[in-house]
């Protein structure tokens, strides 16, 4: 009697797993759409910006030096790229507040062109973050750069070139192009603004970036 009430309840078990089964995998986009909210985890851009590679995802992380939340995203980041795909183009831009920071931009973007913003970065971040060293003065300045093996009047020409003030420049201007209130903020291909809040810590912001890039990955252009 059992086994032809089994045989008899089969299909309907059957039917009731593979019907829960698709519409799981229906709503799942739904979940993440629920998960990271327009307005809550990351904000629209009033006016998207052009980005430099059109075939890729960009992502631009405005920062500063001297922020400890920066710091701290900082070894996040550094995983994150270790496995970025081929189709994201991600790129920092240094934050242009006021003077200091503006120092800060002034020295990021001399590392860069002497191609040694691979190295700085980390160091820079330690040494005012964990040294408590301010890296605003000229003379620190050139010598903080002595130990990464660049010389004095190396150092004095590059900072004070025009492709180094041109590059502060671009970024004092995008930070005002991206309404940037607050350090750090991913910026995802010239559209979403995604920074640390009440509801998304800093350890949780390169999940939504992540689930920004997928929304925008539909619309790559090959």
């Amino acid at each position: 009697m059992n086994l032809k009430i089994l045989k008899f309840l089969s299909p309907f078990i059957l039917l009731g797993v593979f019907s829960c089964s698709e519409n799981e995998a229906g709503t799942l986009e739904e979940e993440l759409e629920e998960k990271y909210k327009e307005g809550v985890h990351y904000e629209l851009l009033n006016k998207p910006s052009s980005v430099r590679d059109s075939s890729k995802i960009e992502v631009v992380e405005v920062f500063w030096f001297g922020c400890n939340h920066c710091y701290a995203l900082e070894s996040y980041l550094t995983k994150w790229k270790q496995d970025l795909p081929k189709d994201i183009d991600f790129w920092k831009s240094h934050a242009t507040w006021n003077e200091i920071l503006k120092i800060h931009a002034r020295m990021f973007y001399t590392a860069r062109a002497l191609g040694i913003d691979k190295q700085l970065v980390p160091a820079a971040f330690k040494t005012i973050q964990t040294e408590g060293r301010s890296l605003t003065g000229n003379t620190e300045l050139e010598y903080y750069f002595k130990g990464f093996g660049i010389e004095r009047e190396k150092y004095k020409s590059v900072a004070s070139s025009f492709g180094v003030k041109s590059a502060v420049k671009q970024a004092d201007q995008r930070m005002k192009l991206w309404n940037i209130t607050g350090v750090p903020t991913l910026i995802v291909n010239g559209k979403y603004r995604v920074s640390a809040s009440r509801d998304l810590g800093t350890h949780e912001i390169l999940d939504a970036v992540n689930f920004l890039i997928e929304k925008e990955r539909k619309y790559l252009t090959n």
